[in-house]
């Protein structure tokens, strides 16, 4: 790891930092079609599924859209409107992946009720891993009807609770632990294992899974009790193996997630068009409803970083100080801009919303922290914990709940991501100088910057100059 040094100042500068969805539309739609195939083999075998055999959430769901003329014609409309050409076709003669409203619906129904995502280092490679839904919703989304479809607040909250429920009933439960385990397809597999050691090692180290997350090999599934228990691991020794940059310098600011760079914008605005090309930050949209602290950030700076499906999923606390502020909001799930659907000019981006990761941190449910450091050249810091499509529930640590202010110190544990990778931001006040070790500029870093690991120094505060 590079020390803090200065880095120039560079306006929308971003970095291709997602691939949990593939490159290839071929393989996307593939993968889809077999999905498709399981839902049709399931009903040969026990029939058409009528409304009410399907599971509640998705009941409720169809409920909201069968209810409005509007939704109901959205809701085909984005089907139809996926183009009937190559490559978003399944086979030569023309049938769609999803064909209608009545097989998304038996779809979702089927991942709600028994999928648990299996390990296949041809997914892995892809970046299917984890994210059944949105590779159903990877091209529906890209559609014009799609994009007010899943804007809509209602379908949001019921959307929701089909994210909930298959948490609940699937990969928190017992069932889910026929994944976790030494099996070809399981995730304690030699194959998967390598991959999770790869990730997690830093330079220089070969260490084994066992010897980096909390575990135990001589037990069944290693003693893991889920499929997301599996996903929210801990280290064996985080202060060993992640030890906190500086703990006794306050002025340092460290990683708050493992996590690889995507963006860095300076002089952010108050209001912009975060949906349009460039994904200009809004920090009114960012951290809504908290004026006294939104003033802080316009013209300050925005540093955004994604977490990958395999990697650590717990965050930390990039600074010394107090948790004045946290609170998750409710937003979007699916939503992709317009910007980066067929009305590109390049095409629907084929990893949806991986290029969308700067306007889903204003629409999508999130995490919202404000700290206020002890370092006051620091001042205040914003968090913002961004559930992307599947990756639905962010945790608030119970400690910050209620009775704030609370107390926290650099480093420390303060929520997690269930399910998968996501994305974070972090907000810097107007007239803040900082710099930033090489590894967090967009594009320099190959690998994680590590969780608690040095992210940038403060050098200067000018509060009546213009950042």
């Amino acid at each position: 790891m590079t020390p803090p040094t200065q880095v120039p100042y560079l306006q929308g500068q971003f970095s291709r930092a997602g691939g949990w969805l593939p490159p290839d539309p071929k393989i996307l739609i593939e993968w889809v079609r077999k999905l498709v195939a399981e839902v049709d083999e399931k009903r040969r075998w026990s029939g058409p599924l009528g409304p009410k055999d399907l599971a509640p959430s998705i009941q409720a769901f169809d409920a909201v859209v069968q209810s409005s003329s509007k939704l109901r014609m959205l809701a085909q409309a984005m089907l139809d409107e996926v183009p009937n050409k190559e490559p978003y076709l399944t086979d030569p003669v023309g049938n769609k992946q999803i064909r209608d409203y009545n097989c998304l619906l038996n779809t979702f129904n089927h991942i709600v009720t028994t999928k648990v995502p299996e390990w296949n280092m041809h997914e892995y490679e892809v970046g299917l891993i984890g994210f059944p839904f949105n590779a159903v919703l990877d091209w529906p989304m890209a559609t014009p009807s799609g994009y007010a479809f899943f804007l809509d607040q209602q379908i949001n909250e019921k959307l929701k609770d089909i994210l909930n429920a298959w948490r609940d009933d699937v990969l928190t439960k017992e069932m889910s632990l026929k994944v976790i385990t030494e099996e070809p397809d399981g995730w304690l597999s030699p194959e998967a294992l390598k991959v999770l050691e790869d990730n997690a090692n830093l330079e220089g180290q070969m260490l084994k899974f066992a010897q980096i997350f909390n575990c135990d090999p001589s037990k069944d599934h290693w003693g893991f009790q889920s499929w997301d228990d599996f996903f929210v691991r801990t280290f064996k020794s985080i202060d060993g193996l992640r030890p906190v940059y500086q703990p006794d310098d306050p002025k340092s600011i460290v990683s708050s997630c493992e996590s690889k760079p995507f963006a860095l914008q300076m002089n952010v605005k108050e209001h912009d068009t975060f949906w349009l090309k460039g994904q200009p930050y809004s920090v009114a949209e960012m951290i809504p409803s908290k004026p006294e602290y939104i003033s802080k950030f316009v013209g300050g700076t925005v540093y955004q970083a994604f977490l990958s499906a395999t990697s650590y999923h717990r965050w930390h606390s990039p600074v010394k100080g107090q948790v004045r502020y946290a609170k998750v909001i409710d937003g979007t799930y699916f939503s992709e801009p317009t910007i980066t659907g067929f009305s590109s000019e390049g095409g629907p981006d084929p990893a949806a919303p991986d290029q969308a990761q700067g306007y889903i941190s204003h629409v999508a449910t999130r995490a919202v922290y404000i700290f206020e450091a002890d370092d006051p050249t620091i001042g205040f810091v914003g968090a913002v914990y961004v559930g992307m499509a599947d990756v639905s529930t962010c945790e608030i640590n119970e400690k910050f709940l209620n009775k704030l202010p609370q107390q926290v110190e650099k480093g420390d544990e303060i929520g997690m991501f269930h399910f998968g990778g996501s994305t974070h931001c972090l907000l810097f006040e107007k007239g803040l100088r900082l710099t930033w070790v090489q590894e967090a500029i967009p594009g320099v870093a190959t690998r994680n910057l590590p969780v608690r690991s040095a992210l940038a120094y403060p050098c200067a505060r000018a509060d009546n100059v213009n950042a």
